[in-house]
């Protein structure tokens, strides 16, 4: 099967033109950012899924990434399996742990050293709560008596997990209980490690990996004919983005240039074995239907024709 590409807006406003042209030029997800306390402005993410939900039919709608510590777990199931329904089952659920903007843990009054096993926790309480049966939870930080959740997510078996990261934790996070592993700010030689690790940490749980399962990774693109403009986008968005000055990391963590040269750079993740893209295109607000497109149109269709490398 060929890889799958969805369009984070990056936690940006983007008008109803704009969230409906990612349905219309065929991708497969609309995606947002999250950050609580940041410094720049982002959307929550729910509700910016929930009008992107809204303004569609067709295309999944998810965050890439929802910092799963900073929420109790019970409202982040009821959330999404309401979104679920409402959409009609067209939801993905990405979550990460955080921690690279400690301001937003003391704004929600989470500890920074508890990130990863509230994480696990929330991650085992949703997937009972998806159940519809009722269960008790007693874990290290969250402690659950007699509860259960109606409705239930349309997808069988509730909505898939992905879970996000760059460390071991995450990838032992994702052998174990997600439907999909996503990191983000990797090469595709880093991919490929991962992709590896995360299956043998499985095997060391004693699950095989189903066929379906996600090998994704979020990746910036900067799309332009000229090489030297589009790189000074990338290192303009990253940094913003950020708050660091990316002019040493962009040839690193950004595809940019013309079509030709941000096929070649994306081919390799395929090769490594990405089988889902979150692409997070670098674009002036005014004209993002034109740069999607463009994508849509001229890079995405020769990756369709590559099949995505085999992991372990």
């Amino acid at each position: 099967m060929p890889a799958k590409f969805g369009v984070t807006c990056g936690g940006d406003m983007w008008n109803d033109e704009d969230i409906r042209a990612v349905e219309e030029f065929g991708y497969d997800s609309f995606w947002t950012g999250e950050h609580i306390v940041y410094h720049r402005p982002i959307f929550e993410a729910v509700t910016t899924l929930t009008r992107a939900a809204a303004l569609t039919s067709r295309i999944k709608v998810g965050p890439a990434t929802l910092l799963l510590p900073l929420r109790h777990p019970t409202m982040v199931a009821k959330q999404f399996s309401c979104l679920d329904v409402q959409s009609e089952g067209r939801v993905l659920l990405t979550v990460g742990v955080g921690g690279d903007y400690p301001r937003e843990f003391e704004g929600c009054e989470v500890p920074m050293n508890e990130r990863g096993q509230r994480s696990t926790e929330a991650i085992e309480i949703m997937k009972k709560y998806w159940t519809g049966e009722r269960f008790d939870y007693d874990g290290k930080i969250f402690h659950l008596k007699d509860v259960d959740m109606l409705p239930t997510p349309v997808q069988p078996g509730g909505i898939p997990i992905w879970v996000s990261g760059r460390q071991d934790g995450p990838m032992k996070r994702a052998a174990r209980l997600g439907d999909g592993w996503h990191p983000y700010m990797y090469t595709a030689d880093r991919c490929k490690i991962s992709f590896d690790q995360v299956v043998e940490y499985a095997d060391g749980y004693g699950r095989k990996l189903p066929e379906d399962y996600a090998w994704a990774c979020f990746i910036y693109v900067s799309l332009y004919d000229d090489i030297d403009e589009a790189r000074k986008w990338g290192i303009k968005e990253l940094s913003y983005r950020y708050d660091q000055d990316f002019a040493e990391l962009v040839d690193k963590y950004c595809a940019y240039g013309p079509s030709e040269r941000v096929i070649e750079y994306l081919s390799n993740y395929i090769d490594a074995g990405v089988n889902y893209f979150i692409l997070a295109p670098i674009m002036p607000r005014d004209d993002r239907s034109t740069h999607l497109e463009k994508l849509a149109k001229e890079v995405i269709p020769e990756l369709e024709k590559l099949e995505p490398g085999k992991i372990l």
